[in-house]
């Protein structure tokens, strides 16, 4: 059974700001995705079973703080917030956090300057960080060290830093979202707001002055290139997908190299990484179709599912749901829930 729960709570207003904490639960990673505001971001499911996630929002001035908790392995893509820089870490996980090809290891962080996010993030994942407007930053880093950061635009990598170093930001940023995440007014006021900022914008300013990039020889960067074509000519024509063979001829790489570089950067081989990728697409279109006349066929056709009993089998595996109670919800939203 489908379940959403989503509550806001509005503070006194900054400079004519509301600020607002929002936290949200959902068994539906379509219903989570749709509620990341400000992120144009695209989840899809790696592995088998049903799908639980949690999500809390603090928006303070110039910044804001969350922290994400996800059961299942996904792949994230595309962009934050425009003109934001941004620092996370992994919290809890059945494994690593892949970040554009880059395994920043326990101590490391995922670092997005105005860049494409392609992120993986193991099963039971908890996943906290902070965006922050580049001015505010910039400011920040000049009073505390008397330069400027020195960051990127369009960089999204994973960063390398010390246990010690990393400590008092995570430090930080847990009791900043356990203050939020305690409601009853604990950010009523603007000292205690203007305490939070300050105190993880400090932490922030430091641990990105210490880290460096993860990926300094660009290997993982050529890595993410080739699996970004490969994957490019697979879903080209989803209908249709071309054999493994066509795609290390076309991009130049040995069938051994393109499964080294996909299980290195995406931690699946190429035909299982694929295979979920349509199998999300079609999950995606289920649930925002309102066409009464569109079937589970149509839409298993439209991916190159050509076997209609193996397509139901692998969607109940994969979501925990046939394809036809998907198609079912989405007639019963009207499909609107999920289009806004």
């Amino acid at each position: 059974m489908y379940t959403s729960f989503c509550t806001e709570m509005a503070t006194q207003p900054v400079n004519g700001s509301p600020q607002v904490v929002r936290q949200i639960r959902t068994d539906d990673l379509e219903e989570h995705t749709q509620q990341l505001l400000d992120w144009q971001l695209e989840y899809d499911q790696l592995d088998c079973g049903r799908f639980e996630g949690s999500f809390l929002d603090v928006r303070l001035p110039g910044m804001q703080l969350f922290v994400e908790r996800t059961s299942r392995c996904l792949h994230q893509s595309g962009v934050l917030s425009a003109g934001s820089v941004s620092a996370a870490m992994m919290l809890s996980g059945q494994g690593e956090l892949v970040i554009n090809g880059v395994r920043p290891g326990a101590s490391g962080l995922a670092s997005v300057h105005d860049g494409e996010l392609q992120m993986t993030t193991p099963a039971d994942c908890s996943f906290a960080g902070v965006v922050v407007d580049e001015a505010l930053l910039q400011q920040a880093s000049q009073d505390l060290l008397g330069r400027p950061l020195s960051i990127c635009r369009g960089l999204v990598t994973g960063l390398s830093t010390s246990e010690q170093q990393v400590k008092p930001f995570a430090a930080a940023l847990r009791a900043g979202l356990l203050l939020a995440s305690a409601g009853a007014g604990s950010l009523d006021e603007a000292g205690a707001r203007q305490e939070l900022r300050d105190n993880v914008l400090v932490q922030m300013v430091h641990v990105l002055a210490d880290s460096r990039d993860a990926d300094q020889e660009g290997r993982a960067s050529q890595r993410k290139r080739l699996v970004d074509r490969a994957c490019e000519l697979m879903m080209a024509r989803p209908d249709e997908p071309p054999s493994l063979d066509e795609v290390c001829s076309t991009v130049g790489a040995s069938l051994r190299k393109l499964n080294y570089c996909f299980q290195d950067v995406l931690g699946l081989s190429p035909n299982r990484y694929i295979r979920a990728l349509r199998l999300n697409a079609a999950r995606r279109e289920l649930r925002r179709c309102a066409d009464p006349a569109l079937s589970v066929y149509d839409v298993a056709s439209r991916w190159g599912f050509w076997h209609f009993g193996r397509f139901s089998c692998d969607y109940k595996r994969q979501f925990c749901e046939s394809p036809s109670q998907s198609l079912r919800r989405a007639r019963l939203s009207g499909g609107q829930a999920l289009n806004a």
